[in-house]
């Protein structure tokens, strides 16, 4: 931790400008995240700005709005650096990735997924700590370190990246507890996070679900409850549904003229028990199909070219490879 924390000192006290960037479809860890680091930067002395990469996701719009803050989408490359946060490789960040490669900008990831060599290899300073359940709370940490005070909007920002990502702590850890309380203390209106963090009624959404319930194709891999299901959109929200409902794995697929997605969730005993890395499935499969993937041990996903039918049957495959080896 002493080592980022040095690193964000020495770059900043240079005056340089500085954009720190997440990924597209931003969750509130993610614009959390950005906008405090940023804030933080500027007051060490550098000249830093927050973005997000093509779009920004709806609930993550209603905590901006509530806390009186926002982020641009797809940002000017005017940098001299770019710091990556919750952003585990340039593919995460859509078609905004392939501007920020031709920039060939400086380039700096502060992540808590699981590392990507690739990333590694093109950074000028990489730390990646995957034991961390949100990056708010990683960067915290980092903040602590370097002996800066939030405010409480700061503060409430980090809580609501925490809360998001964890799961409304679902996968929390005793150490974020302890990180909870201190931005309380900061002044963090757990309140208000919580009401910008409700999610409207949408009834595509509830459509969605059912559908998804409609489609569901149970199977047991390795003696584990495994759901297979296929949407054209909220696939992510329909594995943790899954998940949610007793699935000990759940996978959620779509395709759109020739591309594919999937997004995939696991029970924590599951993980336990087994060592299974949802994160390391996804990347090995998206590399198969000429794309990129990723993500948490228990939840993760992927996106790539091929059919949906023969992407899933793969994934039986390595699933199961991964499964029986932990036997």
């Amino acid at each position: 931790m002493k080592n980022v924390a040095n690193f964000l000192a020495e770059v900043s006290k240079s005056g340089q400008r500085i954009l720190v960037l997440c990924h597209h479809n931003a969750d509130p860890d993610a614009v959390a995240s950005a906008i405090v680091l940023s804030d933080v930067l500027n007051q060490l002395g550098a000249k830093s700005k927050p973005g997000a990469a093509d779009d920004i996701a709806t609930y993550s719009q209603n905590v901006l709005k509530m806390f009186k803050r926002d982020i641009p989408v797809n940002p000017q490359l005017n940098a001299d650096m770019v710091i990556l946060v919750d952003t585990s490789s340039l593919d995460h960040l859509g078609n905004f990735g392939g501007k920020l490669k031709e920039a060939q900008l400086k380039l700096a990831v502060i992540d808590h997924h699981r590392p990507v060599q690739d990333m590694k290899q093109i950074s000028s300073f990489y730390f990646v700590r995957e034991d961390f359940p949100s990056e708010s709370e990683l960067i915290f940490r980092i903040i602590r370190e370097l002996g800066i005070k939030l405010d409480p909007d700061q503060a409430s920002l980090l809580l609501a990246g925490i809360i998001s990502d964890t799961a409304h702590f679902n996968f929390a850890k005793p150490e974020t507890f302890e990180v909870v309380n201190e931005l309380l203390k900061t002044g963090a209106d757990y309140q208000r996070v919580n009401e910008a963090l409700r999610p409207p009624e949408d009834p595509s959404k509830r459509v969605a679900m059912l559908k998804a319930a409609g489609r569901s194709q149970l199977r047991r891999v390795c003696g584990h409850l495994t759901v297979f299901s296929e949407l054209g959109s909220f696939e992510g929200d329909a594995a943790a549904m899954f998940h949610r409902i007793g699935a000990d794995v759940a996978f959620v697929g779509s395709e759109d003229k020739g591309k594919v997605r999937i997004s995939g969730r696991a029970r924590a005993e599951v993980l336990k028990k087994t060592g299974l890395h949802l994160g390391e499935v996804m990347e090995v499969l998206g590399k198969q199909y000429g794309g990129s993937g990723g993500g948490h041990a228990g939840a993760a996903s992927m996106k790539g070219e091929g059919k949906l039918e023969d992407v899933k049957k793969q994934l039986y495959t390595i699933l199961e490879k991964k499964l029986k080896s932990k036997q």
